[in-house]
């Protein structure tokens, strides 16, 4: 008993001198708690509309203004072209489309029909939009025709285009690329790193003739060749029980996620040039990469469902631009007009990385 005793104090010792060991443990439950608490919200928020009235007449503006009235939507202005173009660029969630005629057919008594298209991809949200379309719906026919109305003049016909089965499964299938994409090459440049570190075999590194740029590309490039076969057999993994299909133009889907398993790769390492040591490194990554990668990048709900305190962290996390550029290429088969500022962002984000890396071993003395 006296050994297990002394054991136990001999190890409590060693954790109590390790004071961000000691730090994690203690802040990390608190972190987790509140974020899981407060991070996500099934209630839709912050929905954007386009219209398209080919009646343009007071009984038109009215049915509108019965959205407006609601207050949930956010109205966009309208692409050129079909009326499908506001959801194929990602700038509007819904879009109504009110026929010609519209105000003689309700003059008339004549049953007219208005066109809702809303995006499919996210089931949840699609749902929601389609229950309000049709409280929409039935509260103009109400305010125009009463509460006695047997058959309502003006029906909503709803199509979910992009995912017309609202199926869960492509929904969550086509994000969790990204969920794995951020954590493994993240983790293994953690964990490179943080050994060196570790080990005291960094100090060979301050003796080389490499300068910080060569030393740090240098230890990245195996990593970041994982990470590109990690995406090729999760593809093929995901072409199987996701359908993943490539876009159309697949250069803007494959080049964000060549820059996000490189950024993944440089804020790994940043991760273990800060932490020193494997095990804060592994719970650092583990919290920074997938955690709040998690909750708040619009892979469990859409960003704009986070409350906002928390939402701009939404928008200074990698995962947030591939989840988007991922699904944008699975679900609606987009390309450069949907997906170029994602993909921009990612680019961003990795000169941001391997300058955060380099400003961290700014002392270290390499040889010119």
């Amino acid at each position: 008993m006296k050994r297990i005793v002394a054991q136990a104090a001999k190890e409590w010792r060693q954790f109590r001198r390790d004071r961000l060991t000691m730090a994690l443990a203690g802040v990390l439950p608190i972190v987790m708690l509140l974020l899981f608490g407060t991070a996500m919200a099934l209630d839709p928020d912050g929905l954007t509309l386009s219209v398209e009235d080919l009646d343009n007449t007071p009984a038109s503006r009215s049915y509108l203004e019965t959205y407006a009235a609601t207050q949930d939507f956010v109205l966009v202005p309208r692409t050129a072209g079909p009326l499908t173009g506001s959801l194929d660029s990602g700038r509007a969630r819904m879009a109504v489309q009110i026929p010609a005629h519209f105000e003689r057919d309700l003059l008339r008594g004549a049953p007219t029909q208005v066109q809702v298209l809303i995006d499919g991809t996210d089931a949840n949200t699609a749902n929601a939009l389609r229950n309000t379309a049709k409280a929409v719906n039935q509260a103009f026919v109400t305010r125009r025709l009463g509460a006695a109305a047997q058959s309502p003049s003006v029906r909503a016909q709803v199509r979910f285009w992009y995912n017309p089965g609202l199926s869960d499964r492509r929904f969550f299938g086509s994000g969790a690329l990204g969920m794995v994409l951020i954590l493994f090459p993240a983790l293994l440049g953690a964990l490179a790193v943080s050994r060196e570190h570790e080990n005291g075999t960094i100090i060979q590194a301050y003796a080389s003739t490499l300068t910080a740029p060569q030393w740090l590309v240098g230890k990245a490039i195996p990593y970041v060749l994982v990470g590109a076969a990690e995406f090729v057999i999760c593809f093929a993994v995901g072409a199987t029980f996701f359908n993943y299909r490539l876009p159309t133009d697949p250069t803007p889907f494959l080049l964000g996620t060549a820059f996000y398993i490189i950024a993944a790769v440089f804020y790994g390492m940043a991760v273990g040039n800060v932490m020193g040591t494997q095990s804060a490194a592994i719970q650092a990554v583990q919290l920074g990469a997938f955690l709040i990668s998690m909750l708040l990048s619009g892979f469990l709900v859409p960003v704009s469902n986070i409350p906002i305190e928390l939402r701009w962290i939404s928008h200074i996390i990698p995962a947030t631009y591939y989840v988007h550029v991922t699904r944008d290429a699975f679900l609606r088969s987009g390309g450069w007009e949907s997906m170029g500022g994602s993909v921009a962002v990612l680019a961003l984000m990795c000169l941001f990385f391997f300058a955060a890396n380099l400003r961290k071993m700014h002392r270290m003395q390499f040889a010119d």
